[in-house]
């Protein structure tokens, strides 16, 4: 290996993509304001302002995933930051509301190229028994950049058309991934699928103890597929059953209302507070609370079953969204206990949907596809990801003003009726598995043996 980089900063500029998904996120609440300020923008068009970066998302996630298959993993991430700068830029300095669709359209691609690499990058470079406490470093990251991202909506708030500088701030994160990038070593995976063999052991011995190493590289030969899947072979029986569980995880973790609070929460939270400085302040504090909970997560993620995290997520934030949209109505009419026990029933929602579809379902996407395909299913499973962010952030300004927050939150409450019945009866546990064993153990099973319940 070339590079002489400590095995933490790998990981922490292998999960920093994370961060600027997250920065994202957490910017454009703060943004929006502002632009409906500068351009008097109708609903519509606030969603897609919104959702114009969703859709380069989806183009970005199978393009990028799939061609790190061909080039490798750190060169995509590299290109990733590039483009993610050029679509900062565009945004900062767009002069029409059009433009400002095309450049988040740019960004989305760079974004949703970060979302299908890093968990893929993480997955395939951390050992089975930390894999998801250090896979979770993504969420970290997405976490703590939806919290700058909130602190420089605050600082911008009253400045003249200060969601440009929201926006096109974005160029910080973006360089300081391309710089991280230079530094990242290559998937041991990866070089062993393009016959690098002792490039990837070196790889894996700067990461590993020497004993681990030699016996993980030798797992890695045994099973290695130097061929690169094709779009056919996600429906085969090695690799049907992953597909089915990893976009059903992907596109439930966006369903179940999470993101209807991180885009929205400044205009939800000014209506139950009443005042826009308030709605942002709030906003903070739901980052705050956001991160913590995320940390907490990587601290005990390695000691519970996947599965029943994310059933008793989707327990939590369904009773929370039942909860609030039957107190909201109280809130808008000016009563204190009311609107305090809204703002305290959302951030409990976080904490749920933080330890559990937050975190944990890019773990699982990092841990569940067969090295053949690896690159190409991640790109789809994070392609239907930002599909659901579309649905989400196109269609709730219109649902806002035609059928209310609380009937939303109650429709994002039986949703997540769905995800836990998914997590129950269709995945199957992953936890303390090597990439490895977990491809042996799709090898051999149709997918109506598989989609239910694995057995630890």
């Amino acid at each position: 290996m070339k590079r002489k980089i400590s095995p933490a900063l790998i990981y922490f500029f292998g999960a920093f993509g994370g961060f600027m998904f997250g920065y994202d996120i957490g910017i454009i609440n703060g943004a929006l304001p502002g632009i409906k300020t500068t351009w008097n923008i109708d609903p519509w068009l606030e969603g897609l302002i919104t959702s114009g970066l969703f859709a380069g998302a989806m183009i970005g996630a199978s393009l990028m995933a799939s061609l790190a298959d061909r080039f490798g993993r750190r060169k995509m991430i590299m290109w990733s930051a590039i483009v993610f700068a050029i679509g900062a830029i565009g945004s900062g300095i767009s002069n029409s509301t059009s433009f400002l669709i095309a450049s988040r359209i740019v960004l989305g691609v760079a974004v949703g190229g970060a979302s299908a690499l890093v968990p893929m990058y993480m997955g395939e470079i951390s050992p089975a028994e930390t894999r998801g406490k250090l896979s979770g470093l993504n969420q970290l990251m997405i976490t703590v950049g939806m919290l700058i991202a909130y602190g420089v909506n605050y600082a911008f708030v009253h400045v003249f058309e200060g969601w440009r500088w929201m926006l096109g701030g974005a160029m910080v994160p973006a360089a300081i991934l391309l710089f991280g990038a230079f530094l990242l070593p290559e998937s041991p995976r990866f070089l062993v699928r393009i016959g690098k063999n002792e490039l990837a052991r070196q790889v894996l011995l700067a990461l590993r103890s020497s004993e681990e190493a030699e016996s993980e590289y030798k797992e890695i030969i045994n099973v290695n597929h130097s061929d690169s899947g094709s779009f056919k072979d996600l429906f085969g029986k090695r690799a049907l059953p992953a597909v089915v569980a990893g976009c059903g995880l992907t596109l439930l973790q966006q369903i179940q209302g999470a993101n209807t609070i991180f885009y929205y929460s400044s205009q939800i939270l000014e209506k139950v507070f009443g005042s826009s400085i308030a709605g942002v302040i709030s906003t903070v504090g739901i980052g705050i609370v956001f991160v913590l909970a995320t940390i907490v997560t990587l601290l005990i993620v390695d000691k519970f079953k996947r599965r029943s995290l994310f059933m008793s997520g989707s327990i939590g934030m369904g009773t929370c969204l039942l909860l609030v949209g039957l107190i909201y109505p109280a809130a808008q009419s000016n009563h204190a206990w009311a609107t305090w026990t809204v703002f305290f029933f959302i951030c409990l929602y976080v904490i749920f949907y933080a330890y559990s579809w937050a975190a944990v379902t890019w773990i699982v996407v990092g841990e569940l596809f067969p090295s053949h395909v690896r690159g190409l299913a991640t790109g789809i499973a994070s392609t239907v990801n930002w599909f659901g962010n579309i649905l989400v952030a196109l269609f709730f300004p219109i649902l806002l003003e035609t059928v209310g927050l609380s009937v939303i939150f109650f429709g994002f409450a039986a949703i997540c009726v769905i995800g836990f019945l998914f997590a129950k009866y269709v995945l199957y546990e992953t936890k303390g598995k090597s990439l490895e064993e977990i491809e042996k153990y799709l090898y051999d099973r149709s997918i109506g043996k598989v989609v239910g319940l694995m057995e630890s």
